[in-house]
């Protein structure tokens, strides 16, 4: 079972990202910011990382730089409300596999999940 910690600070969209993974048979990790995010990633080493780009404490930018300065190899999926496409572009740069806009449905999460993770 793979291992996804969610990063946000929304508890509605915590809760629903939650729901939507763990009915696909994942197992869930939550953090509600981008400082416990980075932490918890090193303690967790999870298969797959998914992100709020805008949160207090830490946003999903900081979380992706933390990943190459760290060197660890971990996918990871953006959510965001900016459609901008300098935002998406300035994420893949920094290493991000997917950038999703918000509102995602159960189906645009799930299968950008399996590309990242390459579950079939």
């Amino acid at each position: 079972m793979a291992k996804i910690l969610v990063i946000e600070d929304s508890s509605f969209q915590r809760k629903i990202l939650s729901e939507m993974l763990t009915e696909s048979g994942f197992e869930v990790f939550l953090t509600e910011n981008g400082r416990q995010g980075i932490e918890r990633t090193e303690q967790l080493k999870p298969d797959l990382i998914i992100t709020d780009l805008l949160m207090p404490d830490g946003d999903g930018f900081q979380v992706l730089e933390a990943l190459r300065t760290k060197k660890l190899n971990i996918p990871a999926i953006i959510l965001t409300s900016d459609i901008q496409k300098t935002t998406a572009r300035r994420c893949r740069d920094l290493g991000a596999c997917a950038v999703l806009n918000k509102p995602v449905n159960k189906e645009q999460i799930i299968s950008a999940v399996r590309d990242a993770i390459r579950v079939p």
